[in-house]
């Protein structure tokens, strides 16, 4: 049986009140409100599929209530049609600028009444329904990372969650020894498998390629996690043996994060799960970590895409800076200034922060076919150069990695400066499957590396 749509009817006069509940009742479910504030109490309780709202109204009138209605968490994008028996044109203009999606006026022709609404039902429908196409995956039916991004975004400080990235560890394998058409029943199979271990309010979707990501709206007892994502490890596997038939099965890797721990962002979140995840990958695979602040992670160093991570590359510069007296500068050299800064430090109360931001391409496309990620490069670094001040430097390390020093800047400018940098690149990226990804440190005096 058919659920009948949820209308919430809004009017001081309760024999207008009376005269929709006639004509609609037998279509819709209503709910009843006589003021703006009562209906604004209503929505905490129930959520309608659109509005009849009455403009004229003591007190809280209906265009002020329809503001407040749309700054309510959820209710952005609810179809609200004004009541009115004024004829005059610009008060329906005011609604129409204000978002309204229809006008009836006063008195009701039902058959009219009914039309306008269920166009309104109808449009508001198709609306939903493409944007959350925008925000699926074609292949597995899960969210894509769009979604997930704007709804980790969107969290309330005092929420708790558990963030994980997986892939399958042997898929390339499988696509190359099985083909893509098993390769993409392995994805399908791992989504299904996903998606019977998450709960109602959990999210879990697609990044990209063979990577998949969960948050779980709680931060669960570590005993409890490390019980579930084991399981979820050993069915993923038996799953795959059912598909390919035999037992060299894919087994995969899972990295963890926590909320808001350790980051209150999806990029920052990402980032330390990431690392986790790489452990994992460098250390056996098939298993999972839990991501540790005070653990130096060299988590690239698996990566096929030939980065590395900024430890690695600090320390990389560091090597034979054994000269004494002056120290000489070419300014075109990146690292004579990373060594330069580095006595900088040393003899002086000033900070020095270093962030290496690298780009990862989630379609795991071949070396032939690498345009989109010089493009998106480009795009990174018109990022940073928009957002750096003239005495900070960056310079391109590898063909997806860029480094970023910030001369006498403390963590929170440093945060600043990532923050800007991450709000340019997502205006101006419109490349969906590469991620930007980063990781910093302030740069440490060779004294102080000694003492840590």
């Amino acid at each position: 049986m058919k659920v009948k749509k949820q209308i919430l009817i809004v009017d001081d006069v309760t024999t207008n009140l009376k005269c929709l509940g006639e004509i609609l009742r037998n279509k819709y479910s209503l709910s009843m409100a006589k003021s703006g504030e009562q209906a604004l109490s209503m929505l905490t309780k129930v959520k309608p599929d659109l509005v009849l709202l009455d403009v004229k109204m003591p007190g809280m009138d209906g265009y002020e209530t329809f503001e407040k209605i749309k700054e309510i968490r959820g209710f952005e994008d609810i179809p609200i049609i004004f009541l009115t028996a004024d004829t005059e044109n610009e008060s329906e203009l005011k609604g129409l600028r204000l978002g309204a999606c229809d006008f009836i006026r006063k008195p009701y022709e039902p058959e009219v009444m009914v039309g306008r609404i269920e166009r309104a039902l109808f449009q508001d429908e198709k609306i939903r329904e493409s944007k959350r196409a925008a925000m699926e995956d074609s292949l597995t039916g899960l969210w894509n990372r769009n979604y997930m991004q704007t709804q980790i975004d969107s969290l309330s400080p005092d929420t708790t969650g558990t963030f994980m990235i997986m892939d399958l560890d042997n898929f390339k394998g499988i696509n190359d020894n099985y083909g893509h058409v098993v390769g993409d029943e392995a994805l399908v199979s791992f989504a299904k498998t996903l998606s019977r271990f998450v709960h109602k309010d959990d999210i879990v979707a697609r990044l990209g390629g063979d990577e998949f990501a969960v948050f779980l709206n709680n931060c669960y007892g570590r005993e409890m996690l490390e019980e579930r994502v084991a399981s979820l490890i050993k069915e993923v596997e038996q799953e795959l043996c059912i598909i390919k038939n035999d037992n060299s099965a894919s087994s995969v890797s899972v990295g963890i994060s926590a909320y808001p721990f350790d980051g209150k962002t999806f990029i920052e979140l990402y980032n330390n799960a990431d690392k986790a995840l790489y452990y994992v990958k460098s250390n056996g695979k098939s298993g999972f970590h839990f991501y540790d602040a005070s653990e130096k992670y060299s988590y690239l160093k698996a990566n096929d895409e030939g980065a590395i991570d900024l430890s690695d590359l600090m320390g990389g510069i560091d090597e034979g800076d054994e000269e004494e007296g002056p120290f000489k500068v070419e300014y075109n050299s990146f690292k004579n200034i990373y060594r330069f800064l580095k006595r900088y430090v040393s003899r002086t109360s000033s900070k020095i922060q270093l962030i290496l931001f690298t780009l990862k391409d989630l379609t795991m496309q071949k070396e032939s076919d690498e345009g989109h990620l010089l493009k998106a490069m480009r795009t990174l670094e018109d990022c940073v150069r928009g957002t750096l001040r003239k005495n900070d430097v960056s310079a391109r390390y590898t063909n997806n990695q860029y480094i970023v020093i910030l001369i006498d800047a403390d963590e929170k400018s440093r945060q600043i400066a990532v923050s800007r940098i991450l709000d340019n690149w997502n205006e101006t990226n419109h490349d969906q499957n590469i991620l930007l990804k980063y990781d910093m440190e302030e740069m440490l005096s060779d004294k102080e590396e000694r003492n840590e």
